[in-house]
């Protein structure tokens, strides 16, 4: 549970992150490309300059942001 928290300084590459919670976090200009977001929630998250993982849409990073849903990874 990451809820409020500001994780601008963090350094996340390699972290599993799998169902974790990020409500109202500040993740701006965060790299998460090396990350493990799979079930993960963004709700209200600040995600302004962030990266995240290739295999993870825009549309679901929205939907996750302004509606708290899971993030699922694309399948090839």
């Amino acid at each position: 549970d990451f809820r409020g928290l500001d994780l601008r300084a963090l350094d996340a590459q390699g972290i599993n992150f799998t169902d974790a919670y990020f409500r109202g976090t500040d993740l701006r200009g965060l790299d998460l490309r090396q990350s493990r977001l799979e079930g993960a929630s963004l709700a209200h998250a600040q995600i302004s300059g962030a990266y995240f993982p290739a295999d993870l849409s825009a549309d679901e990073l929205l939907m996750s942001v302004n509606f708290g849903t899971r993030l699922r990874y694309r399948t090839r």
